[in-house]
């Protein structure tokens, strides 16, 4: 398989054809061998090939060649060559001619010329050949391209029809059409038969072999794509299931940061409970630090602050009496020190802050 990889890298105008078998081999590559083999069809050829004085029926297959019967060139035994078509079961049928036969010269042709290279070269039939093109058989073969000179070197192969006819029409007559008609020592893949009188073997096995290898794609495919698919249709449930939770998880988050509030204002609460002082304590600490002559009329406590108003002898000195005491903090005075006629005492309305010292 490398092999064919490195081919296909090094020669930039495959024909489809030539796609065709590298690819092929390349899928077979990875097959068991009797799969391979079985799917490969068989490779087997035969061949009759002629020389000046007999033709010999040779078995060629996978590089192997043997020498199955002689024949008489001048007069061949066709019914022989027919029994052992019907044994050997060929992949296809050639005929084979000695090279002094056939006329073979170099062409030089335009690089465009390329794609039609059998048209291109008939037309020149006459004037490379003392033949037309319809008098031989004949076949071109790519030896170099140039580029740069936009240029195509070529060989052009040709067999007169007087030399191939003699033996084609008693095999056709027998229903052995050949596959090939080629030169011994001859460029490899080349057939002189005329593109119309090529018959087409195995039309049931290439379509099934096609069949197989349409088969295979979609498997490899469907490989490659269903583990994408199984992600995405579990992706597509989570989502819907996400979809589906998540009024549910909107009302837990909620709830939960319903809970954290209720929780911080109740640990707030706590907290300020105990920075302040008992009320009990409050009152005793003032009673214990307020002078004799001096009585409370009103004590309002509004969450950290203590409103005192009373009357004293002294008013004055108790902002400095309330400062010095462990629970209470800047006191200040919120109105004027008034003087009550009735007792003749200083009235006061004081403010302090509660609060444990730390």
């Amino acid at each position: 398989m490398a092999t064919s990889l490195r081919a296909l890298k090094l020669n930039p105008r495959w024909d489809g054809r030539s796609l065709w078998q590298w690819w092929r081999d390349g899928l077979l590559a990875w097959l068991p061998l009797p799969v391979r083999r079985w799917l490969a069809g068989s490779t087997r050829q035969l061949v009759l090939a002629l020389s000046d004085g007999e033709c010999v029926l040779l078995r060629e297959e996978t590089g192997q060649t043997q020498e199955l019967e002689r024949l008489d060139r001048a007069a061949p035994d066709w019914n022989a060559v027919a029994e052992w078509y019907r044994t050997e079961k060929p992949r296809q049928l050639a005929l084979r001619f000695p090279a002094n036969q056939a006329l073979v010269r170099p062409l030089l042709l335009p690089l465009a010329a390329e794609k039609n290279l059998r048209q291109v070269a008939g037309f020149e039939m006459d004037r490379l050949t003392p033949f037309t093109a319809a008098q031989v058989c004949y076949d071109v073969a790519v030896l170099e391209r140039q580029p740069e000179q936009r240029r195509l070197q070529v060989e052009l192969t040709a067999i007169p029809q007087a030399v191939v006819e003699p033996l084609l029409t008693p095999l056709r007559q027998r229903g052995l059409p050949p596959d090939v008609v080629e030169v011994a020592g001859g460029r490899p893949n080349l057939n002189l038969l005329p593109l119309e009188q090529r018959v087409r073997r195995g039309f049931w096995e290439r379509r099934l072999w096609g069949a197989l290898i349409a088969v295979a794609l979609l498997l490899a495919v469907a490989a490659a794509i269903l583990p994408i698919w199984q992600q995405r249709a579990l992706l597509i449930a989570t989502m819907v299931k996400a979809d589906r939770l998540q009024p549910a998880a909107n009302q837990a988050l909620t709830l939960r940061d319903q809970l954290d509030r209720v929780l911080e204002t109740s640990r707030m609460l706590a907290r300020k409970k105990q920075a302040l002082p008992p009320r009990i304590d409050l009152l005793r600490e003032l009673t214990g630090i307020l002078p004799d002559d001096t009585w409370l009329e009103r004590l309002q406590i509004k969450g950290d602050n203590a409103q005192i108003v009373g009357q004293s002898s002294k008013a004055s000195a108790l902002v400095g009496i309330v400062e010095a005491s462990k629970l209470l903090s800047g006191t200040t005075f919120m109105s004027p020190v008034t003087i009550d006629p009735r007792f003749g005492k200083e009235r006061f309305m004081l403010s302090a802050r509660i609060g444990l010292e730390p």
